[in-house]
C-alpha cells in the first residue's frame, strides 16, 4: 500500500483518476485478476479516505484560525498575551510590533496585548530603533560627536576643573604646605524639547515595516538632529556662539582671511589644548575662503580628506565642518570641544495621531527629543571673524 501522507492532494486525485479510468475500461478490467481488481478498488477507497481526512483537517484549521482572530479561544489568547508581555525592548519581535502599531496595522489581538502588557503599555521605543535614531542624529549633527555627551535621566550637574595653580617649585623638607587654591566650575543641564511633526497620507500604512522604519529615521531623527546641532552652536544663552568673545583675548577680527591670521588664531589657544583642539567652520567659509589660502611657500594650508570627503586638516588640526556655524561673519573656531557638555536624558519619543488629519485622511507623526548643552569651560575656545564676510 502506498504511503499517501507523502503524496500531495493533486497527486492523490491524479492517481484516483488513473484507477477509475482503468476500471471503467472493459478490456483493461477483464485483463485484471480478481485479486488485482479488489486491490485497485481498495486503493480508490483508501485515497477517498485520505482526501476526506485532509478536507476535514483544513476545515478545522480554518475554524481555529477564525476563533483566534476573533479572540474566542481563551487558551491561545492567553498564550499570545503572555508572549507579548515577555518581549524585550531589544527584540526584533517587539520592534516589528511597535512599528506596526504606529502604522495602525495591528490585529485586535495584538492591540489588546500591546496596550495592556509589557513595554507596549508605555510605548517605549525599541532599543534597536533607538540606536538607529541616535546614530542618524550623530551623522547629521556633527557636534553631537564632538562634545562630551551624556545620556543620563533627569537634570545633570557637571563639574570640571577651573583655575589651576602651579605646584610648588621646590618643597623644603618638613615644611608645611597649604592646599592649592585650584577651583572648579560646574554647569547644570536641564532639558528642552526638540520636536518635529510630519503629516502624511494614510498610505504610510501600506509601507513595509522596514521601509516605514527608514522613513521615520530620515524624517524625524534627521530634522531633530539639525535642531539640536543649531542649539549647541547658536543658542543665545547656552550656545558656543553666545560665549563672550573679546578681541585679542579669545577672538581676532580681520577684514579678509590671510595666512598670518590663521597663525595668529592658533597662537591665541593655550598650548595645553592643542592635542585635542579642532577647527570648526561652515562649509561655505571653508571652501570659498580658507581652502584657497596658501602659506609663505605657496602650499595650501587646508588639506581635504579625499577618502571620506568630510573635513580634513587645517594647519595640522582636524577640521569639523558644520553648516550651522554662521557664515554671516565667516566665523572660524578653534577649540577643545569636549569642554562643551550635553545631555540627552531619554530616547526619542515617537507618537502618531489620526484625529488631527481626519478631514485630510492623513496621520500626523511626532518625534520628540529632550536635550540641553552648555560650554563647561570657555578658555579652550577661540575664534576668528571677518568684517567683510
Amino acid at each position: 500500500m502506498s504511503d499517501y501522507t507523502k503524496m500531495s492532494t493533486e497527486e492523490l486525485e491524479a492517481r484516483k483518476a488513473e484507477l477509475l479510468a482503468e476500471l471503467n475500461n472493459q478490456e483493461m478490467r477483464d485483463a485484471l485478476s480478481a485479486e488485482d481488481l479488489e486491490s485497485k478498488k481498495q486503493e480508490i477507497l483508501d485515497i477517498d479516505a485520505e482526501l476526506k481526512s485532509r478536507k476535514e483537517a483544513a476545515k478545522q484549521a480554518e475554524e481555529t484560525r477564525q476563533e483566534v482572530a476573533e479572540g474566542h479561544d481563551p487558551v491561545i489568547k492567553d498564550f499570545e498575551e503572555k508572549r507579548y508581555q515577555n518581549m524585550e525592548r531589544n527584540s526584533m519581535e517587539y520592534r516589528d510590533l511597535w512599528l506596526r502599531n504606529l502604522q495602525g496595522n495591528l490585529t485586535e489581538e495584538e492591540k489588546r496585548a500591546y496596550t495592556t502588557t509589557g513595554d507596549g503599555a508605555t510605548n517605549a521605543i525599541p532599543t534597536i530603533l533607538s540606536e538607529k535614531f541616535f546614530e542618524k542624529m550623530k551623522k547629521l549633527a556633527p557636534m553631537l560627536s564632538e562634545i562630551t555627551l551624556f545620556r543620563v535621566a533627569g537634570n545633570l550637574k557637571f563639574v570640571a576643573e577651573g583655575v589651576r595653580n602651579p605646584a610648588t617649585a621646590k618643597h623644603v623638607e618638613n615644611s608645611a604646605q597649604a592646599a592649592s587654591a585650584d577651583t572648579t566650575v560646574s554647569v547644570s543641564l536641564s532639558g528642552f524639547e526638540f520636536l518635529k511633526n510630519i503629516q502624511i497620507s494614510r498610505t504610510a500604512r501600506l509601507m513595509s515595516v522596514d521601509a516605514f522604519e527608514n522613513w521615520l529615521i530620515e524624517m524625524l531623527a534627521g530634522d531633530i538632529a539639525r535642531a539640536i546641532d543649531n542649539y549647541i552652536l547658536n543658542d543665545a544663552t547656552n550656545g558656543i556662539a553666545a560665549i563672550t568673545y573679546t578681541t585679542n583675548t579669545n577672538q581676532l577680527v580681520v577684514t579678509t582671511y590671510e595666512y598670518g591670521d590663521i597663525c595668529d588664531l592658533i597662537a591665541l589657544l593655550p598650548a595645553a589644548y592643542d592635542a585635542e583642539a579642532k577647527f570648526l567652520v561652515n562649509k561655505k567659509t571653508l571652501y570659498s575662503t580658507i581652502a584657497q589660502i596658501e602659506d609663505s611657500v605657496g602650499r595650501p594650508i587646508f588639506v581635504p580628506d579625499t577618502i571620506t570627503g568630510i573635513g580634513g586638516r587645517l594647519m595640522g588640526f582636524p577640521v569639523v565642518v558644520d553648516d550651522y556655524v554662521s557664515s554671516d561673519n565667516g566665523a572660524l573656531y578653534l577649540g577643545k570641544w569636549t569642554d562643551v557638555v550635553g545631555n540627552l536624558p531619554e530616547d526619542i519619543n515617537v507618537a502618531s495621531d489620526e484625529s488631527a488629519g481626519f478631514t485630510a485622511n492623513s496621520v500626523i507623526y511626532r518625534g520628540v527629543a529632550v536635550f540641553d548643552s552648555k560650554p563647561a569651560k570657555t578658555d579652550g575656545i577661540v575664534r576668528l571673524v571677518s568684517t567683510t564676510a
